[in-house]
């Protein structure tokens, strides 16, 4: 598991921003994108850390739509291609942002769990005392997100793809507030989340006036090496079973060639009479494994007396068995079946060398 977890910091990197950054909300229709509706300016900030970027997709026939987005526009009274700064509505004629924007910065951090789930943590100490309508907010964005079937179509950023509120806070002035939030991976996959790059984002939030008054984010870019920790356990679990299954098979296979017998034809020339013939004989030499139920069928072109065969041989033996052939000039196999100790039955076919 340390494996895993050191496989881990390398799949998941995050980026927190440190400096506090001004909030900027965007709400699209799935037919504009944001780069669309906010000058380029505004956009370059956004890509230099300068704000945070959030978009809100508010067509509710839309497959990236949530309903959280609608619930964020009634609150902020948006319509289409509205641009709210810290929950304050901006009048994009003015071309930059206010220079006297303030925002409270909030630290973070994201990780993912051996399963693929994610913890969200963040920390603030408070300089000032903050409003009692004041609750947090956590929001993962996509970092791109196509609104387009077509393969080269337009794509969002930072568009608003999970949203959830914690009204655990201490507001007193000096309090240190530690938050964590988890999401496990089947609600990822509920809200159409699969392990892509996004964004986390917490922000301070005022039930009554719907400003933000303060933010963190950390950046989540999953490696593709692996998409989560589960599925890297399972394959080092996979890749270790395989190693121990083969080497199980060659340590069973190198017993099995250790244990089982050598058995071979013999046939030795003999002269009677003055006539050259040959006798015919199965050896057996045992190895390290005893072996006993020796039979031998002739298979109708030899046999062999039962008084020739051992009820069975100990290891590091030899024996020959002598078998006749019945009919001259006809030769077939002989089988030869025996038991060895810690194998299955062997059964063996031999064939004796005869001379024409």
């Amino acid at each position: 598991m340390r494996l895993i977890g050191i496989i881990l910091v390398f799949c998941i990197i995050n980026l927190p921003i440190v400096d506090a950054v001004p909030v900027v909300e965007v709400f699209v229709n799935g037919q504009k994108t944001s780069d669309d509706i906010i000058p380029g300016d505004i956009m370059t900030a956004s890509e230099n850390g300068e704000i945070e970027l959030i978009v809100w997709n508010i067509d509710q026939d839309d497959p990236s739509h949530i309903i959280a987005a609608t619930e964020r526009a009634e609150d902020l009274n948006a319509q289409y291609e509205d641009v709210f700064i810290q929950g304050v509505l901006w009048n994009k004629s003015e071309q930059y942002l206010p220079s006297d924007l303030e925002s409270i910065n909030i630290e973070m951090e994201v990780k993912q769990n051996d399963d693929g789930s994610l913890i969200l943590d963040a920390h603030i100490k408070l300089e000032n005392d903050l409003d009692q309508t004041i609750v947090v907010q956590w929001l993962l964005l996509k970092n791109s997100t196509p609104i387009s079937n077509h393969p080269i179509g337009p794509t969002e950023s930072n568009l608003v793809s999970y949203h959830a509120w914690d009204s655990n806070i201490n507001r007193t002035k000096g309090a240190d507030n530690q938050w964590n939030h988890q999401i496990d991976v089947e609600t990822l996959q509920s809200w159409n989340i699969n392990n892509e790059d996004l964004t986390a984002v917490i922000s301070l939030v005022s039930l009554e006036s719907k400003q933000i008054h303060g933010s963190g984010s950390s950046k989540i870019i999953f490696s593709p090496i692996e998409e989560n920790g589960k599925n890297m356990a399972l394959s080092i679990i996979l890749i270790f079973s395989g190693i121990m299954g083969s080497a199980l098979v060659i340590q069973s296979e190198k017993r099995r060639q250790q244990d089982m017998p050598i058995i071979r034809p013999l046939a030795k020339n003999k002269t009677k009479n003055g006539e050259e013939s040959e006798d015919y004989y199965i050896e057996i030499t045992t190895r390290k494994a005893k072996i006993r139920e020796i039979t031998i069928n002739g298979n109708g072109f030899w046999r062999c007396s039962n008084n020739e065969i051992p009820q069975e041989m100990p290891p590091g033996t030899k024996k020959e068995i002598k078998v006749r052939q019945i009919t001259k000039g006809k030769d077939g196999p002989c089988t030869i079946r025996l038991e060895v100790d810690g194998h299955e039955r062997w059964v063996l076919d031999i064939l004796f060398p005869i001379s024409k």
